[in-house]
């Protein structure tokens, strides 16, 4: 046996510890610090030493009326099984010859013998507290004095129970063991157990193989057989497990049977379950024993005893992966992982959950009663809008009335004309079945041009509903001037139409968009037929990102400052036969579609104004 390299770290490290513990007591004064030896069979940090410690050394210090000092020491017979014990008892004797040691705790059955032998010669006069010693191990041991203890139930017998309890019809069990001394004895508590199962079992080991064969050979075992992962400190080939191996957890996502252990710290990690007892509880009642004996408890008398007894787990998430029924767990078996009940499990979430619903159900009632009034005030704005832009649109077709006689009269008086002709001719007798047809084609397609100018008319002063349609901007921006063209050749003004080659298409209704052109091209009209600087209506559109852009320019008087922030107000105008609702409606046509307008000056002299209507999805 040997210390391990790192004992004297560890040893400072239990000192260090021991100290701070020391400090956090009142002791007596005078008193002085019981020293307290903790010897352990291997790496500190494996799960059962590390949960059995804390909980050992949380009972000693709790409440105790003296500082406590612990030296912890660690052996390692897994890694150097023999020829070293001498030296190591040498080590000790000379390390603790000056420092009187009132108790020695042996975590494991080999610092057990060792402190056996080894007492009187190293700690005379200190007291023996065993733990982690499993039950059925100790037939070799000869008592010393002054000693007692605590042994650990790993409950193979019924952990094998459990399993023909969950799956009756197994008549085979596959042990996994390793080969280190630890592993050999507690697989022969596992054989010796595999006789006294509620039903015969056939007893396979599989001991003799590296990890990955082992894991290659549990994945070849029939279904209806069992598993019963024991330790594997050590493989055939002398590889040794770490603190926390990833063996167990392996096994259970390849075996095919049932797989089940017998070791507290294993549950949870894949198998089924098993019996066993808690290290945390076997390190607590070993800490209360260590205790009675520090404080002047005989422990000779103090019979050893197993404490605490075993008790059973199984994984619910386990059960499911091996198909096995949870109506077949044992009563005195605790399930863990198994889904609540959906109510219990979420009574109070749900209970929040229907209180949230049925404030928001008010909270949505009222919003929609909101919702459905301010549908009703859209809708009766969107009529009054409408309503608006009919009495505008009437307006604008008055300014127009002596371009649309005009335009209207040119027509009527080619008709008249030909309609005549055709009669001189007649009563002539020049009068042939060519010319005859043609002018009977000349009178027809002044007819139709005619019809088209009262067509255009009826259509923008006709009173309808607003309705949205994917719109070519070009078209509607042509047949807007078609209506203004007479006019503007009445004022003298060139119309300057420049229309993108790629601008997309929007969402909107026909008559309105032209009436927000026309109405700006007639303001630009009579904006420079005023001033005198220029005869040109420049109108243009374009692709502008996500929309469409229309851009009305003149060399007109242009707009103050001043008038420039109430330009789109109503009842604001600048003319003195103007109601002012122009472009305050021209406004809300360009909103109601989901866009914008806006003024610029053009600089020298004139105004731009700019409309921007959203792309269809924009």
């Amino acid at each position: 046996m040997l210390v391990r390299p790192s004992s004297v770290f560890v040893l400072l490290l239990g000192i260090l510890m021991g100290s701070t513990e020391a400090q956090s007591i009142t002791a007596a004064p005078g008193a002085e610090p019981w020293r307290v030896v903790l010897i352990r069979s291997w790496d500190s940090m494996y799960p059962v030493n590390v949960m059995r410690e804390q909980a050992m050394r949380q009972a000693i210090l709790e409440g105790a009326p003296r500082a406590v000092e612990i030296y912890p020491e660690e052996m390692d017979p897994l890694r150097f099984p023999t020829g070293l014990e001498n030296d190591f008892q040498a080590l000790l004797q000379q390390k603790y010859r000056s420092m009187h040691v009132d108790l020695v705790i042996a975590s494991g059955l080999e610092p057990l013998e060792f402190a056996s032998r080894y007492r009187d010669d190293i700690w005379p006069g200190a007291s023996i507290v065993f733990n982690g010693v499993i039950d059925g191990t100790l037939g070799s041991w000869h008592r010393p004095p002054h000693s007692t203890g605590v042994t650990m139930a790993l409950d193979v017998e019924g952990t094998l129970n459990l399993a023909l309890a969950l799956a009756p019809q197994a008549r085979k069990v596959y042990f996994v063991s390793g080969t280190a001394a630890f592993d050999r004895s507690y697989l022969q508590l596992a054989l010796e157990a595999a006789k006294r199962s509620i039903y015969p079992l056939e007893p396979f080991v599989i001991d003799d193989a590296t990890r990955e064969q082992i894991v290659d050979r549990v994945a070849a075992i029939e279904p209806d057989a069992l598993v019963v992962y024991l330790t594997m400190l050590r493989d055939a080939k002398g590889q040794y497990s770490s603190p926390v191996s990833p063996l167990i957890p392996l096994l259970a996502s390849r075996s095919k049977a049932p797989l089940f252990a017998a070791v507290h710290t294993q549950f949870g990690r894949g198998p089924v379950g098993g019996s066993s007892a808690r290290f945390d509880v076997h390190g607590r009642a070993a800490g209360r024993l260590a205790r009675t004996v520090l404080e002047g408890a005989d422990a000779a008398t103090i019979p050893v005893r197993t404490d605490p007894m075993p008790f059973c787990q199984v994984d619910w998430n386990a059960l499911q992966r091996w198909g096995l029924s949870d109506r077949k767990v044992p009563g005195n078996c605790e399930v863990i992982n198994r889904p609540p009940a959906a109510w219990k499990q979420f009574f109070w979430p749900l209970a929040a959950l229907l209180s949230i619903i049925l404030l928001q159900a008010a909270l949505l009632g009222s919003l929609m009663r909101q919702s459905s009034r301010r549908r009703r005030a859209e809708e009766q704005l969107r009529e009054r809008t409408t309503e608006m832009a009919h009495v505008a649109r009437i307006a604008t077709v008055g300014a127009l009335t002596a371009s649309i006689a005009h335009e209207i009269n040119q027509p009527m008086g080619a008709i008249l004309s030909n309609a005549e002709a055709a009669r001189m001719m007649l009563d002539q007798g020049t009068l042939d079945d060519d010319k005859l047809r043609a002018i009977l084609t000349d009178i027809r397609d002044e007819d139709l041009r005619a019809s088209g100018v009262i067509r255009g008319l009826r259509s923008l002063l006709g009173r309808h509903e607003y309705r949205a349609v994917a719109l070519e901007l070009n078209s509607e921006i042509a047949e807007a001037l078609r209506h203004v063209a007479s006019e503007a050749a009445r004022r003298s003004v060139r119309l300057s139409p420049i229309l993108g080659a790629h601008v997309p298409t929007v969402m909107g209704d026909a008559v309105q968009i032209q009436q927000v052109v026309i109405n700006l091209v007639l303001n630009a009209m009579e904006a420079v037929s005023a001033s005198h600087q220029g005869s040109e209506v420049r109108i243009e559109t374009r692709d502008a990102g996500n929309g469409a852009e229309i851009v009305v320019t003149d060399r007109g008087s242009g707009i103050s400052s001043e008038n420039a922030a109430r330009l789109f107000q109503s009842s604001f105008t600048t003319k003195q036969d103007g109601m002012g609702f122009g472009l305050s409606i021209v406004k809300t046509i360009v909103e109601m579609h989901g866009g914008r307008i806006s003024y610029e000056p053009n600089l020298p002299i004139g105004a731009i104004f700019r409309v921007w209507l959203p792309v269809i999805g924009a």
